[in-house]
């Protein structure tokens, strides 16, 4: 993901045509207050992506689950799709 970093002040002068790059081009925005980062826009995919991520990597339960899943997988555990519909 390209990053694109700017003052607040050239943020602000410019804030509509940044959003419209941040959604439409899948960019993140970082903003900047005396040459220091202080915040970062970025695409609600991205942010729901993450936050999906972060729900799954707490969920002790279901790591244990895919944890297990992946053991199966490299001890030959499988079965293939047509396996499994009959």
């Amino acid at each position: 993901m390209n990053t694109i970093t700017l003052s607040a002040s050239d943020a602000r002068a410019d804030l509509y045509n940044l959003l419209d790059t941040v959604k439409n081009k899948f960019k993140r925005l970082v903003i900047t207050k005396h040459g220091q980062a202080q915040a970062i826009v970025m695409p609600v995919e991205e942010v729901e992506a993450w936050e999906e991520t972060m729900d799954i990597l707490a969920d002790r339960k279901l790591m244990k689950n895919i944890e297990a899943g992946l053991k199966d997988i490299k001890a030959g555990r499988v079965f293939s799709g047509d396996q499994i519909q009959s």
